[in-house]
């Protein structure tokens, strides 16, 4: 096994800040190669477990709906590439439970008026380490990319989301979101988002925004004053944070797979919400 770099940032940061890039020692990636033609329509769901690169091309007017879940709590190396072509849309879901991972996403909007919309949930406890590169590329014209990622931290567990939203020239009329909430559960944790807008094009909108710490003082007094401790609250908000992303999920089984890695009893009224 070779030490290399991966999950490189589009546009270093100060070195000091650590979030550049990853150091590690990976073997071979297994390869899988998904093509969805023209006007097709595919739902896959995979399980990651070791080291995966996975390459995806949607043709014009093609549709994708891919579940990654990764739930070995195993050290893991994640590649996904997907390009899109013209009203080609891809539907990304990734749900992360534990191990350490490092996963890296890069998104080719090539196609005129192509979409790419990803659902991203985390929960990492102890010593649990995540970083995440997620790179949309808009080169098509009215492009349209939008992120949003909920997680959960407990434990010592370490997290480095990066969002890059690159709007190339040419790319007019694109529009690209993202957005990551997370909930820190204690003060021990390591929370790190880095969000990217890289503008090539004077006729695009982009947006980011982030949302990381405790849950409001305010919300947990109005919860305690109705009778439910402290405790209990976090672990509703950690659950309902994981729950708005695996409700997107239409998978029965891959459903069921999560909520046993979660701990949590399957078939409850908040499966099916």
């Amino acid at each position: 096994m070779a030490e290399t770099k991966l999950n490189i940032l589009p546009v270093p940061t100060f070195a000091s800040s650590g979030v550049n890039f990853v150091r590690r020692e990976t073997g071979e990636f297994s390869l899988t190669k998904i093509d969805v033609a023209k006007n097709d329509v595919q739902t896959l769901v995979q399980y990651i477990t070791d080291s995966t690169e996975t390459a995806v091309t949607v043709a014009d007017n093609g549709r994708l709906e891919l579940v990654q879940v990764f739930d070995s709590r195993e050290k893991c190396e994640a590649k996904l590439g997907i390009t899109l072509g013209d009203n080609a849309s891809g539907r990304l879901t990734q749900v992360y439970i534990g191990g350490d991972t490092v996963s890296e996403i890069v998104t080719k909007l090539v196609g005129y008026g192509s979409q790419f919309d990803t659902k991203i949930g985390y929960q990492l406890d102890g010593s649990d380490t995540l970083d995440i590169n997620l790179v949309a590329e808009h080169s098509g014209r009215k492009s349209i990319s939008e992120i949003a990622v909920n997680g959960v931290q407990n434990g010592s567990s370490s997290k480095t989301f990066k969002g890059t939203i690159d709007f190339k020239n040419g790319a007019v009329g694109a529009v690209g979101g993202e957005k990551e909430d997370v909930i820190l559960m204690n003060d021990k944790v390591r929370s790190r988002t880095v969000p990217v807008i890289l503008c090539a094009e004077e006729d695009v909108v982009g947006n980011h925004g982030a949302t990381v710490g405790r849950i409001d003082e305010h919300h947990i007094f109005y919860m305690k004053s109705r009778g439910i401790p402290e405790d209990k609250i976090y672990e509703m908000a950690a659950r309902a944070k994981l729950t708005s992303v695996i409700n997107c999920i239409a998978d029965a089984d891959a459903k069921e797979r999560i909520a046993k890695a979660l701990g949590w009893e399957v078939g409850g009224d908040d499966d099916e919400q």
